[in-house]
């Protein structure tokens, strides 16, 4: 039950998304452009063999009314990828009409207006009409990225495409015929949609130039008034600068006329009285050229503005190459986390079943076996009688199958019918999908049946193999108890000697039916490690989270810079009483690649002081707290990203930026990390591998404890500057992470609650089997004058240690087994670290305790009602 069950989560998981992604034709990509779209860029696409293209006009916005991020959609009726589900209300039938994002339903009720300042609309009020799903965001509690706000979108709105009043668009939506009926997490989906892409970014590349000659040729048509203004203020300067020089020229004639008048006077009359004389016309003069002067500095102070302006208008009408970038479904916010989910819970799968389905073959084994056992003076009858041995054992052989049958079709219709569905619901509040999709897997239930039958079935034909060898003769007398032997504790006088007889009989029968002890210890070692590694699993799942972004990062916020060099946020950082520290670091998304290896994406930080990085990123080594430095000549890379291409230090790294231009770094050290790919070098480093300059773009900023609100204040504020693009707090990340497991846990929590119901299975069929091969010697205690709780002691006894020894045996069972499931769960992109928490060992513990303590309390009550008479009858 439980194998088949928990093998067909993940597929049903699977099954029920791809449900979701016909009836709603979800794209397979989707495509942004820094330039816009056009529908050029959709005719281009469009020539693609089997594509369907759709655009769709928007952009973010701040809502300042309720202060929400807001995506912003364009709707149309024709439209045929992505469609909305309607939750409540209807879709916008008038241009004044929007649907709402239904997690933002009780900050716009229907019936409410939202207003949209925008300038590519042609309303700015809108009447909210109904609340939706959209397949863009598959999770109830993501919702991505803006360039508004704090970065962090709140929810999306969709209003039709007739209230935009651009002629450009902003994505496009693409999917392909030959891939809708492919699984999108199979690999000829992948396979298949990584071709479509290469095609794809042929077709764009070429765009590329198209698009520039037409944001050019607009540029200029647009500039063109401009440039109009422009020349005619500059013919105004030119005039005014002639002007000018001809007021120049007039000053300086008449400064010329009175130095000559000064000369004639002085000799007439005197020089002191020639230059009273002349005050007044030399007073005029100063007075004319403080006046040009003026004119002067107005003129510099014009021709600087109208150069400034030139300067501008030549960098509006100089446009550069636009850049196309591609999404895939698994870019979606939220969407890689489902996928993970189905892929992590089928990982576990692989193992926790598995292990579980040994315990139960176990004990099916040790069943069947004792059965026949039972039987064997029966079984000699028959054989003295004249029966074959075949007609014999069919009585065997088929209890046998019909044992496989009855458990496999119930374990089947329980499992496939009964666990996806509540692991389906229990994380049902994380995603939008809302019909179950269930079906059988054939090869799942073949294998289980086969091991089924390996286990009862093998069971009865190994232990008639051996009993059928023997004579009928001596199948009719049954088997002599196994002679009693010296232990080793009797070696040990003083501590034998003080032993009671019922404790030395304990000690001999646990030593003497060695094979029953073995199975006991363990199967409650078995169980009580299963137990263990559920509880771990529910401690280690959300441990990277914790990990990553209490312990590697130890800063609080990332502020992206729309450019580096920006002193302004610089100086918000400073003056905010709760920033404790900031370090500007160069940051920027790469592509490693390797031969025969998938590529991966990683953020790579370069650093102008690397010994300040410590203090806001620790570089420890892997399975040590050793600290690192990133070093001149090297890179630190992330130990996932190592491991993932098999590199050792020295090794060269292959890598392209966003741009698609290839570079290599040197692996210098490896670092521990749980979530992602990182690689950091310093500043110098960057600058001789890449050969250009790591720009500072990025601020790493440690806070004092924020709650929600501080942490918006302050992502405003920065904002507000101008120069962030984004603010993004580890604390939202670690949020999200954990969230993203959560289903995990719905697994986790019925892996437990079976673990203990085989325990207490384990433990009563062990016990009760251990009652029916010693009755004749307990009965004979009974007839000797022991009283019943001391004969349950003897059983009671051999428990308590079996339970002792299989606990702390299944302590190191459980510790491997978790570790070796996380193993198996973790990804290229996170790595689960084993963490178990002392209230798992205590609770394992004490669970197997209440089982144990449950069956010694049956067993007593079966003792009790022995019979001593039938049980002490000679069986000849």
């Amino acid at each position: 039950m439980l194998f088949v069950g928990v093998k067909s989560v993940g597929p049903d998981l699977t099954a029920s998304a791809q449900n979701e992604i016909k009836t709603n034709n979800m794209s397979d990509l989707q495509i942004i452009s820094t330039g816009g779209l056009t529908k050029d860029d959709q005719k281009s696409v469009e020539k693609i063999s089997g594509s369907q293209v759709q655009l769709s006009k928007g952009f973010d916005y701040l809502e300042k009314n309720k202060k929400n991020n807001l995506k912003v959609y364009s709707y149309s009726k024709a439209d045929k990828q992505n469609k909305l589900a309607v939750v409540k209300g209807h879709l916008p039938q008038q241009q004044d009409q929007v649907v709402v994002d239904e997690v933002l339903s009780s900050d716009y009720p229907l019936g409410s207006t939202i207003t949209l300042n925008n300038d590519s609309l042609k309303k700015t009020k809108f009447h909210v009409v109904g609340f939706v799903r959209s397949p863009l965001y598959i999770a109830n509690e993501e919702r991505g990225n803006t360039t508004v706000g704090d970065g962090q979108a709140n929810g999306f709105v969709y209003i039709p495409l007739k209230s935009f009043a651009t002629d450009v668009y902003s994505q496009m939506y693409v999917t392909f015929d030959d891939l809708k009926e492919k699984t999108y997490s199979s690999s000829s989906y992948k396979h298949q949609l990584n071709r479509h892409i290469k095609k794809l970014d042929k077709v764009l590349e070429k765009r590329r130039d198209q698009r520039q000659v037409e944001l050019q040729n607009f540029a200029t048509k647009k500039s063109g008034p401009a440039k109009e203004k422009i020349a005619v203020q500059q013919e105004k300067l030119t005039q005014a600068k002639q002007q000018l020089s001809n007021g120049k020229s007039q000053l300086a004639q008449q400064e010329r006329q009175l130095n000559q008048q000064e000369e004639i006077l002085a000799a007439q009359v005197g020089q002191q009285q020639a230059q009273q004389q002349l005050v007044q016309p030399r007073q005029q003069l100063a007075a004319s050229k403080n006046k040009l002067q003026q004119q002067e500095q107005q003129l510099q102070q014009g021709q600087q503005k109208l150069t400034a302006g030139k300067e501008k208008l030549q960098q509006q009408t100089k446009i550069s190459k636009p850049t196309y970038l591609t999404d895939k479904r698994t870019d979606m916010p939220g969407f890689n986390d489902y996928a993970s989910l189905s892929d992590r819970i089928d990982a576990i799968a692989n193992i926790f079943p598995v292990f579980f389905f040994f315990i139960a073959i176990l004990i099916t084994f040790t069943t069947m076996t004792r059965m026949i056992t039972e039987d064997r003076r029966q079984i000699g009858t028959l054989l003295s009688l004249g029966y074959t041995k075949l007609e014999t054992s069919m009585k065997y052989v088929l209890y046998a199958l019909l044992t496989v049958i009855i458990g496999t079709v119930l374990g089947v219709l329980v499992g496939s019918k009964a666990l996806p569905p509540v692991v389906f619901k229990m994380t049902g509040s994380m995603y939008i999908f809302q019909n179950f999709s269930s079906k059988f897997y054939p090869f799942l239930i073949w294998l289980a049946s086969v091991a089924a039958l390996v286990a009862t079935l093998g069971s009865v034909i190994l232990v008639l193999f051996r009993d059928l060898r023997e004579k009928p003769m001596n199948l009719l007398v049954e088997k002599a108890p196994k002679a009693g032997k010296r232990i080793i504790m009797e070696k040990i006088t003083p501590l034998w000697r003080k032993l009671s007889f019922t404790k030395k009989i304990t000690f001999r029968n646990l030593f003497r039916y060695k094979s029953r002890m073995i199975l006991t210890t363990f199967g409650i070692a078995g169980c009580t490690g299963l137990m263990l590694a559920g509880f771990g699993l529910n401690d280690s799942i959300p441990a990277p989270g914790t990990k990553q972004f209490s312990e590697i990062n130890r800063y609080q916020a990332l502020a992206t810079l729309k450019s580096a060099g920006k002193d302004k946020a610089s100086q918000v950082l400073q003056d905010d009483q709760r920033v404790t520290g900031k370090l500007p670091v160069h940051m920027e998304q790469v592509t490693f690649r390797q031969k025969n290896s998938s590529n991966q994406v990683a953020s790579l930080y370069a650093v102008k002081d690397p010994e300040k990085l410590q203090n806001y990123i620790s570089l420890n080594m892997p399975g040590s707290n050793k600290t690192q430095v990133i070093p001149k000549n090297g890179a630190v890379v992330s130990q996932r990203l190592a491991q993932a291409y098999n590199l050792k230090k020295g090794d060269k790294l292959y890598f392209e930026d966003e741009k698609g231009r290839e570079y290599t770094l040197k692996l210098a050290k490896v670092t521990e990390n749980y979530v992602g790919h990182n690689v950091y070098l310093s500043a110098a480093y960057y600058q001789k591998a890449l050969g250009k300059k790591a720009r500072l773009n990025s601020f790493l900023v440690r806070t004092k404890k924020q709650n929600s609100k501080q942490q918006d204040q302050l992502a405003k504020k920065l904002a507000d500057t101008g120069e962030v693009l984004n603010t993004s707090y580890t604390e939202t990340q670690r949020s999200k992470l954990e969230k993203s497991v959560k289903g995990m846990n719905s697994i986790v929590i019925i892996f437990i609650v079976l673990s203990g119901t085989l325990a207490f299975v384990v433990l009563y069929n062990l016990t009760n089997i251990n009652i029916s091969e010693r009755k004749r010697e307990l009965a004979t205690f009974k007839v000797l004058g022991f009283f019943d709780k001391e004969v349950t002691m003897f059983i009671v006894r051999e428990n308590i240690i079996f339970t002792l020894f299989g606990i702390l045996f299944g302590y190191v069972i459980g510790w491997f087994l978790n570790w070796f499931i996380l193993v198996y769960a973790s990804s290229n992109m996170m790595v689960f670290p084993v963490v178990i928490k002392w209230p798992g060992y205590v609770i394992s513990a004490v669970m197997t305790i209440i089982f144990s303590a449950i069956v010694m309390w049956v067993t007593h009550r079966k003792l009790q009602q022995i019979d001593m008479i039938s049980a002490l009858n000679s069986s000849e």
